[in-house]
Parts: C-alpha cells; sequence; structure tokens
C-alpha cells in the first residue's frame, strides 16, 4: 500500500463521526510521521520571532516520546517552556492500547482511561476516571463507553454514561454497501434532541455529501470533491435552509501536505487565504511549517524530531502488520552469500 493510498484511507477515516475514543492517537502514522521517530518537541507560535518571544506568545508546546514500535509512550507538556502535566500510555502485547494516565507535575493523577477489547480485537469499553478539582482525591468523576459490534465487527452501538449527566448518549451507527457508515443516530436520555448525520459516498467509498439534522431540521450541510488520487480538493458549506454559504478550496504539494487553503462565499470574495510552506529532514517530516493568511505569517510551527537508530524498513502496510522487515532480510541474505563466498574451495 503506497503513501497514496494510505492518505485516501485518512481521508475516508475523518469523513466518519466518532468520539474521542474511537479517534485514539497513539502510532507514528496517526502523527503522519515517517521512520522512527523517539521524540518530538512540538511548538506552536504566533508569529515568527525571536525564541525569547515565542515562549510569551505560544499557543502549544508539548514533546510526544515513542518506542521503537512506533506506539506513543508520554506526551509532556509545556507551559512558558517549563515541564506541566504528562500523558503516559501503556499497551497490551497485542499493541493495543489498555490505559492512559494523565499525571500532574507534583506526582498526582489528574485522569486514567483504562480501553479494553473483545475477542475479535475491537475496542469494547473506554473507562475514564477523572479528579477534576482534588487531583486525586476523593472528588470523583467518571466517565464510561460501551460498544456494540454486528456478527461482521462493525459498531453499531456506542453508549456513554457519565456521573455528570449532562454527557449522556447513545450513537447508532448505519451502513450501506461495501459495509460503509451512511448515518448515525444520537439521542440524549436527559432530552429529546435526535441528532443524525447522513453519509453519500462514491463508488469508491469517499463521502460525498454530509447533512447533520436536529430533530428532523438541517443544521448543516457540506458536499466534497476529490482529484483522481482521492484527495480532497473542495468543499462546500451550506446553512440549515440549504443556501450556500461558503466553497472551499485545497491544494497539496507531493507529501500530501495541504499548501493552499481559501475559502470564497457566493459573491467569489474570499474569507479565507491560508498558504503553508515546509521545512523537511530526510524523512520528509516537515520540521517548521509556516502558515500565512494572505501575506502576512499567522502562525508557525516547528518540530525537532529525534529517531532511532534503527535501518530496518516496512515496504508498504502489510508488511508492517504482519512484522516482515524487507531490508533485514536482504542484509541477513547479503550476510549468507559472504559467508559462502569466504569458505574454503574444495581442491581435487
Amino acid at each position: 500500500m503506497n503513501k497514496k493510498s494510505l492518505f485516501i484511507i485518512l481521508i475516508t477515516l475523518l469523513f466518519v463521526l466518532s468520539s474521542k475514543s474511537q479517534n485514539v492517537v497513539y502510532r507514528t502514522t496517526d502523527f503522519n510521521l515517517q521512520g522512527y521517530p523517539k521524540t518530538v518537541r512540538y511548538m506552536k507560535f504566533v508569529s515568527d520571532s525571536s525564541l525569547k518571544q515565542q515562549r510569551v506568545s505560544y499557543i502549544e508546546d508539548y514533546q510526544l516520546v515513542f518506542n521503537d514500535k512506533r506506539l506513543l509512550t508520554e506526551r509532556i507538556n509545556f507551559i512558558n517552556g517549563q515541564r506541566d502535566r504528562t500523558s503516559k500510555y501503556e499497551y497490551n502485547n497485542r499493541m493495543q492500547l489498555i490505559s492512559e494516565t494523565i499525571v500532574e507535575l507534583d506526582g498526582r493523577i489528574a485522569s486514567n482511561t483504562t480501553y479494553t477489547y473483545n475477542n475479535i480485537g475491537r475496542l469494547a469499553t473506554v473507562t475514564e476516571v477523572s479528579y477534576p478539582n482534588s487531583r486525586g482525591g476523593a472528588n470523583r468523576v467518571e466517565r464510561k463507553e460501551e460498544n456494540t459490534y454486528n456478527t461482521k465487527g462493525l459498531l453499531v452501538e456506542k453508549l456513554v454514561t457519565s456521573d455528570n449527566t449532562y454527557g449522556n448518549k447513545l450513537i447508532q451507527y448505519f451502513y450501506g454497501p461495501a459495509d460503509s457508515l451512511i448515518s448515525t443516530i444520537t439521542t440524549y436520555p436527559n432530552n429529546s434532541n435526535v441528532e443524525k448525520l447522513t453519509i453519500k459516498r462514491a463508488y469508491n467509498n469517499l463521502a460525498m455529501e454530509k447533512i447533520w439534522t436536529r430533530n428532523d431540521k438541517q443544521t448543516r450541510r457540506e458536499v466534497y470533491d476529490y482529484d483522481n488520487s482521492g484527495l480532497l480538493i473542495t468543499k462546500e458549506v451550506y446553512s440549515p435552509n440549504n443556501k450556500k454559504l461558503l466553497t472551499y478550496t485545497y491544494e497539496y504539494d507531493e507529501h500530501f501536505n495541504v499548501v493552499s487553503e481559501t475559502a470564497v462565499d457566493t459573491k467569489n470574495v474570499k474569507s479565507i487565504e491560508y498558504t503553508y510552506e515546509f521545512k523537511k529532514d530526510k524523512f520528509f517530516n516537515w520540521t517548521k511549517r509556516t502558515m500565512y493568511d494572505s501575506w502576512a505569517v499567522k502562525y508557525t510551527e516547528v518540530r525537532s524530531i529525534e529517531y532511532f537508530d534503527k535501518t530496518h524498513f516496512y515496504e508498504d502496510q502489510k508488511d508492517y502488520d504482519t512484522k516482515r522487515i524487507l531490508r533485514d532480510d536482504i542484509e541477513k541474505t547479503s550476510n549468507r552469500e559472504r559467508e559462502f563466498k569466504d569458505q574454503p574451495v574444495n581442491q581435487h
């Protein structure tokens, strides 16, 4: 599977409505990182000013730590350049996330989330216990998600319950041809609201239209178009009364990074005109991304990436899943050839 196919899959997944637990980000590929990153220090600033000014005007500042299996083990947050709370991740022997713990700088636990899986490896439950005020004390709030699947292994229901009943809800998932998600219905036990998302898909499973309704009244509609590679190139946004509001247009570089994003109204007046400039390392992971609003710098993001000293690689997703390492195989073959050549020739 090449990068282009992976990007198409990513775009498809982004169009699936799901909760936090269905979007657990813990692999290097989830961050669109190639190679074997060991640590990634990320900082986002209002503008490309000096480092001293950047620390004052930061928007985000954190460090990601990965193991040599490309799994996220820690996310360390920084405030004004100083270390703050840390998220720690644990996995089972199937490399499935089983625990996420947020720890304050003083060592007290802010929250702990545990994940369980059913007998076919699907996410079964997500239980989050948080301590919003006392941080590890008596003020305890529990939130739980329970997933139900059909005989094909497709998610059909998600029940969310919490001590804070405001967030309680039931989400039902419905599928069409090729088992593609075509709609979700969300109901709430503490009110009569019924929210529905309807997705119309093309033959290649990409979402062409999404319609959101609440109590049978449309709240939003979006229409999508793609190029031959499956990259999203336009998005049209409509109002509740189905009046077109904006048309977004996207352009990409050779590594599928968005380099241009514009939005125009029905009179072709631009309301958004963003462009992105990248600096990349030898793995084509970007180390600096500058966002321009028209001609002025709006945001600057930098990533300092340290890699594991690994020489092998996976050719495609199938090889990654089966753990078949190509270069290691080549090196072993080369070693065997050298051993054969080094053997003395029998003289008769």
